[in-house]
């Protein structure tokens, strides 16, 4: 064996290169397996004439294990070549004899074989877990469930044991690119986001380019919110936008927005996914979101009421908590930039109206009130 860094020889057994001193990588003697199971596999098929589409296949299988592993032709081929599956495991035996690994008991890969022959696939997938039990650490123990579950579409138990390989051999691209698959099949956007984001600075970043789709962007038409106001949702061109608004997934529940959403009172959790042509949608983004009740101001109160007088008058209104009043004694109808109570108004000498709004910290305004005083000293 050579070191990877400076080339020097490194005689079996030893961890360390004696010239350099960096620590020997080992193989997972799962890569030799799978050479060997794929070589024997396509010898097999070729014998039988599958034909240049499978050829194709077979060839392609041999080079990307992942890519194989999702091949429904490929499994029926596998499980047609009993015999193969039985060269291969006492080959990958026989290899492992040489690893620099501990050694597992041959009798549970003679059960392995003896399942694999009949069709067994959960007889294999038990052998294959009883020398994992009794060497938790052997990545290839892993392996070999984790595919024996995809044959017979255990999902879920699949997905764990390729959680437990990521778990033993973090930058595992197999078991992450396996995982991936997984996901999308199964439409767990979420859980492929939760994934994706856990290898953000890592070499394996790039195994999800192909499933990022930009966040959609959610618009609120005013920070204080009313009944009545607005919400908007963009996103980038060619994306269609999911949403609710009582905090369930987007994407399993969403309801394709297409108009701002006109909001009533109440308390909201809005939640926005964006989904390309692929059908991949994107990382789901989540806002709070409270509305108050729309309401008109009652009119102003204004003391004292409309009449004639004959000696000098203080008017008074009256302003609830949170208002601010304005008027005008010209008739014209008051705005925010009239005149604005502050106390007690001096009655005017000859025949006024006073006119009188409220308007609140949100920017409501009452109907006008007016008042005719007449004052003749």
């Amino acid at each position: 064996m050579k070191c990877t860094e400076c080339g020097a020889n490194i005689e079996k057994g030893k961890m360390y290169c004696p010239a350099c001193g960096v620590e020997v990588q080992m193989v997972s003697p799962y890569h030799v397996m799978e050479d060997e199971f794929f070589l024997d596999v396509q010898h097999q098929t070729a014998d039988e004439e599958v034909g240049d589409e499978s050829e194709e296949l077979l060839d392609e299988t041999f080079h990307e294990m992942p890519r194989s592993v999702r091949k429904r032709n490929l499994y029926i081929s596998m499980a047609v070549a009993a015999f193969g599956l039985c060269v291969l495991l006492f080959a990958s035996y026989v290899l492992r004899q040489g690893a620099d690994v501990e050694d597992v008991s041959s009798d549970g890969y003679k059960q392995a074989v003896a399942a694999l022959a009949r069709s067994d696939y959960a007889g294999a997938q038990a052998a294959f877990a009883g020398m994992q039990a009794a060497q938790p650490k052997e990545l290839s123990h892993y392996f070999w469930q984790a595919w024996l579950m995809g044959l017979q579409e255990e999902r879920e138990k699949q997905k764990e044991t390729l959680e437990k390989i990521l778990s033993l051999d973090r930058e595992n691209v197999y078991a992450c690119k396996e995982l991936i698959a997984l996901y999308v099949m199964q439409e767990d956007f979420e859980a492929l986001h939760a994934l994706s984001a856990s290898y953000e600075n890592s070499r394996l970043s790039a195994l999800f380019s192909e499933y990022e789709v930009e966040q959609p962007v959610v618009k609120l038409q005013t920070d204080a919110l009313r009944q009545g106001d607005v919400l908007i949702i963009t996103a980038a061109e060619g994306l269609n936008i999911y949403y609710t608004l009582d905090g369930t997934s987007p994407i399993t529940n969403g309801t394709l927005y297409y108009a701002p959403i006109y909001l009533e009172s109440g308390n909201y959790t809005v939640q926005a996914t964006a989904c390309n042509e692929q059908g991949y949608y994107s990382p789901v983004v989540s806002d709070e979101v409270a509305v108050e009740v729309a309401y008109q101001l009652g009119m102003p109160q204004v003391t004292p009421n409309s009449g004639e007088y004959l000696s000098p008058q203080t008017i008074y209104v009256s302003v609830p908590e949170g208002c601010s009043a304005y008027y005008t004694w010209n008739g014209s109808d008051p705005t925010t930039a009239s005149l604005q109570y502050s106390g007690g108004i001096t009655m005017p000498e000859g025949n006024n109206v006073l006119s009188v709004i409220l308007v609140d910290e949100y920017g409501n305004t009452s109907s006008i009130q007016r008042v005719n005083y007449i004052y003749m000293p």
